[in-house]
Parts: structure tokens; sequence; C-alpha cells
């Protein structure tokens, strides 16, 4: 009976892979893209971690999870709480498979908690409060995991910089060490029929050391007798190994996914949408004496971001990255100009998101403070806004920043399309980045990148490799809502209707490839507000993510 072995590699784009693999190097992945099916993965938009592996576990698009960023407004107010595994729609991946009698291991998937009761075992991965203990199913799994192969972790114990750039590896490599020890324990020791990890550290490594890949890049090193891409190859090449070692446990007759959420790239440039949004007088500040004080702050150049650069300069981004140091932002927000200044009785649009420039009108009877009319108000609002984003240019230099002005219902289909940004804007050269989840991180509409020289991109790579696979095929079109059914069907199970991904049937050979069926299951399941944070495990979230770097 088939088995299915899905590796999930965060932020991996196969033009990276396919390189390193012509160069001579990596042969697990060069025997894996020769002997099976490969191609590039269509990321959901925004291609970022949260709505990609929402999609991915589902099978649904952002509408149908309501999942379309790191954060969301909370109803009722202009708070952005971290998102979690109760805040998505439908049913998980590993949830039909529980309910329909097979075994699931699933490990490390980001997004995945709080973890749901499964036929087998579930350890959340990313977002999941950093201290928390209570990220395993069933209860002692991580206890017995633990005796075995030492204590676990989720997030790794370095922050990168370039003064403490051989500790960060080590803390890597140790961390992938870790993880692949853990999984090759479970794989081994418990049954199943599907087993699921992922190496989360492949997109923080690429983000952070992009430029080490980029000799075009502003932060390349210069001078230097050393090939400032070696420590990227060589942790990719330890990922190699261990992909290897997961595959040789699984066995000869299991389907194996290889597979990332979304691309890398380099990054040179942050458009702060929220200034463009205040210059056009679409969103307005407070006359509050406080209000007026920090926008003076603000325009000195006192901002979220140029702390952040403070922080790391002293190497202090480590200790407020994991010595539990959460609140510091939280409390910097109140110091620094944000949406608690704006003053929404009179503001008409507003940002929070990344990548792409979400833009939310000021709805009413939508947003709590609303002022703009549902209906052909809001229609031709609407479109006066996009026609305004399509002429936005850097003030500097007079280029164009919006390539594509994109509406939600263009993008997006669901129950939960109006929690979907009005307008997308997508940068017109992909190195720019839409800066928006930091409200006003930085006091000028287009600035240099900081902390990140890599930045995603909508295209992941799908190897598909056992002896179901058609050697040598080239897939087209793939896209992340693909992955769920492919599994489905590859264990001999119907494809909910509600899912908006179909098999990749050009992957696999006819014989034994069973006949496709549907089922009419409802997957849109009902969520819950709360999410399953409390009030301090959100903030650490929250923290957390602005110590990556997601949140300016």
């Amino acid at each position: 009976m088939t088995r299915v072995l899905v590796i999930g590699l965060d932020g991996v784009p196969l033009n990276l892979i396919r390189s390193w693999v012509e160069a001579g190097h990596l042969p697990t992945f060069r025997r894996l893209m020769r002997e099976g099916a490969v191609g590039d993965l269509r990321s959901t938009l925004p291609a970022t971690s949260a709505p990609a592996w929402s999609a991915f576990m589902t099978g649904m698009n952002p509408g149908k999870t309501g999942v379309y960023d790191f954060l969301y407004r909370r109803p009722g107010t202009y708070t952005f709480l971290p998102t979690n595994a109760r805040r998505r729609g439908g049913r998980s991946l590993w949830r039909i498979l529980s309910d329909a009698g097979k075994r699931v291991g699933v490990m490390n998937v980001p997004l995945s908690y709080p973890v749901e009761p499964v036929n087998g075992f579930i350890i959340g991965g990313w977002m999941t409060p950093y201290t928390a203990r209570d990220f395993a199913r069933p209860p002692g799994i991580l206890r017995e995991l633990e005796e075995h192969v030492g204590p676990y972790r989720i997030y790794p114990t370095a922050t990168f910089s370039e003064k403490k750039r051989d500790a960060y590896f080590r803390a890597s490599h140790d961390l992938l060490e870790m993880r692949t020890r853990a999984a090759a324990y479970l794989m081994t020791h418990h049954p199943w029929d599907f087993f699921m990890v992922v190496f989360f550290d492949t997109d923080r490594i690429l983000h952070q050391t992009w430029h080490y890949l980029d000799p075009e890049h502003p932060w390349h090193p210069k001078d230097t007798s050393e090939d400032p891409a070696a420590p990227v190859l060589h942790y990719f090449r330890h990922l190699d190994a261990c992909v290897d070692r997961l595959i040789k446990i699984a066995g000869e007759d299991t389907l194996v996914i290889l597979m990332s959420d979304h691309g890398m790239g380099s990054a040179r440039h942050m458009i702060v949408l929220n200034n463009w949004l205040l210059q056009a007088g679409l969103l307005h500040l407070r006359h509050h004496p406080l209000s007026r004080v920090k926008e003076r702050m603000f325009r000195w150049g006192f901002t979220l971001s140029t702390v952040h650069r403070w922080v790391d300069r002293m190497g202090l981004s480590q200790q407020a990255e994991y010595r539990a140091l959460y609140s510091v932002d939280a409390i910097l927000k109140k110091v620094f100009l944000s949406f608690d200044d704006v003053d929404w009785t009179r503001s008409l649009a507003y940002s929070f998101g990344r990548d792409v420039g979400p833009i939310y009108l000021n709805v009413r009877g939508r947003e709590p403070r609303g002022v703009v009319p549902a209906g052909q108000p809001y229609l031709r609002l609407r479109d006066e806004i996009a026609d305004m984003a399509r002429e936005m240019v850097d003030p500097e230099t007079g280029r164009r920043l919006v390539g594509q002005v994109l509406y939600r219902e263009d993008v997006y289909h669901g129950p939960y399309l109006e929690e979907a940004p009005d307008l997308i804007l997508v940068p017109a050269r992909e190195e720019d980045v839409f800066y928006g989840l930091a409200d006003f991180g930085a006091n000028r509409l287009v600035q240099p990148m900081y902390r990140y020289s890599g930045m995603h991109r909508d295209w992941g790579l799908i190897i598909l490799y056992g002896p179901q696979v058609r050697p040598g095929v080239r897939l087209t079109g793939a896209r992340i809502v693909d992955l769920a059914p492919t599994v489905l069907h590859a264990l001999g199970l119907p494809v909910p209707l509600e899912m908006d991904g179909r098999p990749l049937h050009s992957a696999f050979k006819e014989m034994g490839w069973t006949r496709l069926t549907f089922s009419s299951d409802i997957t849109l399941i009902s969520r819950g507000d709360s999410g399953g944070y409390t009030p301090a495990e959100a903030r650490a979230v929250e923290a957390r993510l602005r110590q990556l770097g997601y949140l300016g």
C-alpha cells in the first residue's frame, strides 16, 4: 500500500537548487530531479508562509481559509493579532486523513498551532508561542521524543549578524540535525501512512544571507578570498544528506513529495504604503498632543526601523529574540507613531500586510469607525485609489513603484472574501517589498532594505519521486493548493469538491493510478476569533515576528 512522505523546505526556489545540482552539488536532489517529476510551484498571493501553508494543508485559497497574512484585524478594533490554526477555515489534510482511518505524523508545519487531535501524532511548528509546551499530541509524544533524541526546539538559538556569522550557521546546522533525528525517530518507531516534516530554517537563512548568493546585491562581500556563498551551500549540502536519510527510512514504495511554500530572491527596497496613504490624504492623524509629538519624532527619523537597526548594530537582537523580552516592541509601538494615532473618522484607507501592498478601505459597518459607505461609493473610491496607485512613483528617482493593481474578487473567492484587502498592489520590481505590518515603521516612502537581503517570490518548488512517478517529467502550472488533493488521491481517497486544487496527474504513471473521485464533504468549517493564544502569547508571537523581520 502506498505511503506518502512530504518534506517541506520553506522559502526555497527551484532555480537555486537546480544551479547547485548542475554545479555538481546536492547528490540527493540530483537523483530526485533525474528520476522524479519536477517543476515550479505557484504560491498564494501574498507569497508568505501563513497563507501559503494554510493553502497547502487545506487545498483552498485564502478566501476560504481566511488567512491572508501573519496578522488579522480583530473584529471591532484596529488591532492586529497573530493568526493561528484555530482561525483557519477548512479541514487540514491530516484531519481528513485521520477521519478516513489513515495514520498520520505531522512535524513542524507552520501555522499548525494550536495542534489538533489526529490519528497518529502532531508536533507544531513556526508561529507556536516561544515558551509553549503544549505543541504536541498525543500527550506524552514530546516526552518520548526528548528521551530518545534530546531536547526538542522549534526555534533557532542564534540570530544572524555579519560579526557572528559562524555561530549563526553552527546553530542552524545543530537545529537541522536535531530536526532530522527527531523525524527519523518518529518515522521509525510509530506507524504512519502519511508523514510530513518542514525544515523552516531554509527560509530564515535565505532571507538573511541572500546577498552571499547574489554578486549584484549591494551587501555582497567585496575583496574577500573566500566564496561568500560557501556557508549557505554547506548548509544545503547538509540538508541534502538529511533528506536522503529520511527517504531511505520511508522505503522504496513511498511517494515522496519535496516542496516549498514560496520562493526567494533579492530584496533591495521597502515601500511604506501607509506613508503614501498619508501623503495622498487618504489617511489622517489625530490632533491629540501626544500624537503630534509622536508625528514630529517620526518626521525626525525616530521610527521602529531605526531602532531595529540600532539593536542589530549593538548585537542585542539575539537577546531580544530569544530571552523572552517580547514586551519590548509592544511598548515601543506606544511610543512611536502607529495606528493608535490615526483619526479614523477622517481616514478612507489604510494598509497592513507584507510583500505585496494590501489596501483596506475604512468601510462603514465593517471597520469599527468606518466612514466609506458600502455599495457604489465604495466601488468609486476603490477605483479612484487604484488609479492613484498606478501613478505612484519614488519621489527621489521618479520610477514607477506599482506594476499591477488587483481587486480582491479577482484573486480570492470564498466565505472569507470580506476579510481580504480591497486592493492588492504588486511592485513594479521584484526586489521591492511593500512594508505594512508595522503601521508607520519608517518615515520615507521608499528606503533601502535592512536586516533581510532576500525576500519571497511567487514560485517555490515541487519534486515528486517514487515508483508511481514518471521519471523526467517537467511539471508546469502546479499550484500549492494542488498538493493536498494529490496526497489524498495517492492514498486512494476522494478529493473534497470544496478544494480549489486538483491532483497533479501528469506526474504519475497510468498503471496503478486509480480513477479520480470527488467527495461533497463540507470542509469550510467555522473559525474561532480567540484563536487559541492568550494575550501574553499573542504579544510573544507578534514580537517574534518583528525580531525575525516579518513585521519590520
